[in-house]
């Protein structure tokens, strides 16, 4: 999982590094937004300067990667830790969602070296931070710049580990929302990262099906431990009285949980917190918190709970990793019908359930859907026999219900076979999620009779209004 996708490391290593020089006025304490980038993307930035910015000083930064290129949202989100931490905000307005990993880190060049040669930058501080898409940027990043010193990835991230370098160990910080599978990513890249000794902290939050940032106090929370790290490495003054103050707001952050009887989340909090500030020049304690929050009877149960979904859920993973691979081997399409009922089950128990096991029946989902797009794209473009390449479609259906690329896969081997009955039992299933690409029906290849015949044209007008063919068919 972390060695995907390795030859973007070769192809970017030699990025020029060409800074470009910009005369503009930037005004402390104000989002500027839409600066465009000094190349021929026409992309742009948002900019935010702290208001203790100081020409004649060089400044933390730390460049944002919204997956959807909100620069001026999620600068107003890093907002107070650049106020409270000093820290300049450059958030790219780039929509990462729309192209690959490798086209994105191309695209960041320009962005990246053009901040730095309108602002004075602190070379040892440069930080990165992205959203899911983002997350996989900024993740990707510390593999081409060696002088990055932190990365927040927050729901995604992605990494390398043949191209890490042991002179640059930059710090690794992963915020997950705890319904989804993409924590067990960032999880899995969090403990390699600790075992090489790289600083690490992780960081959940509850979010919905569409996966936006957390709130402002967890990146505030998160964005501290790059500063206490800096501290550490003697990059930053050592500020005692912003160390406390980062430590209170921690301190009330986990209380909330508490107070939320949220005991086991907190307990974690707090536990967190007092290896986060040792040996950082002040008394750190909080054994009579941690005290309360053990002897309460709901924290056990809550424990107790996550233990045995920890270990439940790693059963369930492995059961549907063996038989996954034991279907699409055999391309057994009798099983269809007992994935679709595991999909429904999980469905059922995500709506009933509530707590941790509401989480889990979130994040198996989540795991079956990332499992079927690794064979579905393993199979699709290789040179597997139809049979192959239709299971593993059908399964993307299943895990996937409005994708299109898999129902349009679907038709055209099938009607490419002549099995006209499956291609036209799949456009329709296809056209019931309300895909409305007319274009795109009538541009699979090789199915020419199948896309002039009565019954496809006719499936087509039932749903869309009209069908290129049909006044030609009657």
């Amino acid at each position: 999982m972390m060695r995907n996708i390795s030859f973007i490391l070769l192809f970017l290593v030699f990025i020029p590094q060409i800074v470009i020089s910009q005369e503009m006025e930037i005004p402390v304490g104000r989002i500027v937004d839409s600066i465009p980038t000094a190349d021929s993307t026409s992309a742009s930035f948002a900019l935010y300067l702290p208001q203790d910015f100081n020409e004649e000083k060089e400044f933390p930064v730390i460049f944002v990667f919204d997956a959807k290129g909100r620069g001026r949202a999620s600068t107003q989100l890093f907002r107070t830790v650049a106020e409270q931490q000093s820290y300049i905000i450059a958030a790219f307005n780039l929509d990462l969602q729309q192209d690959s990993l490798k086209n994105n880190i191309e695209k960041v060049a320009p962005f990246i070296n053009q901040v730095d040669g309108m602002l004075s930058i602190d070379k040892k501080q440069v930080y990165v931070a992205g959203l899911s898409e983002g997350g996989q940027l900024a993740a990707a990043l510390p593999l081409i710049y060696n002088n990055i010193a932190g990365v927040l990835a927050v729901e995604n991230a992605w990494m390398n580990t043949e191209y890490l370098n042991a002179n640059n160990k930059f710090m690794f910080s992963a915020i997950a929302c705890d319904s989804n599978n993409s924590m067990f990513i960032l999880e899995q890249i969090n403990d390699y990262l600790d075992s090489k000794n790289y600083p690490t902290e992780m960081n959940f939050y509850s979010c919905d099906k569409d996966v936006e940032w957390p709130n402002a106090d967890m990146i505030q929370n998160a964005v501290a431990g790059f500063t206490l790290n800096a501290i550490r490495e003697n990059k930053r003054p050592k500020d005692l009285d912003l160390v406390k103050e980062l430590f209170d707001v921690e301190v009330e952050y986990a209380e909330v949980l508490r107070r939320k009887r949220n005991y086991y989340q907190a307990f974690e909090k707090l536990k967190q917190i007092e290896d986060k500030y040792d040996d950082l020049g002040f008394d750190v304690d909080l054994r009579d918190q941690i005290k309360n929050i053990r002897r309460n009877k709901a924290f056990r149960e809550q424990r107790r709970e996550y233990r045995n979904v920890v270990s439940a859920e790693e059963a369930k993973q492995e059961e549907f990793l063996y038989y996954m691979e034991n279907d699409v081997v055999t391309s057994n399409f009798e099983n269809i019908g007992w994935w679709a009922a595991q999909v429904e089950g999980l469905q059922e128990n995500e709506e009933k359930l509530n707590g941790a096991r509401q989480k889990m029946a979130s994040r198996l989902q989540g795991f079956l859907d990332n499992l079927s797009k690794n064979y579905y794209d393993g199979y699709v473009n290789s040179e597997a026999n139809s049979r192959s390449k239709v299971f593993v479609s059908i399964l993307r259906t299943i895990f996937d219900k409005k994708d299109p690329e898999a129902y349009l896969n679907i038709i055209k081997i099938a009607g490419h076979d002549g099995d006209h009955e499956t291609a036209l039992l799949y456009l329709e299933d296809l056209l019931k999620t309300g895909f409305d690409n007319m274009e795109a029906l009538y541009d699979i290849e090789g199915i020419l009779d199948l896309k002039l015949s009565k019954e496809y044209n006719a499936k087509i007008r039932e749903y869309l209004g009209e069908a290129k063919y049909y006044a030609a068919e009657s």
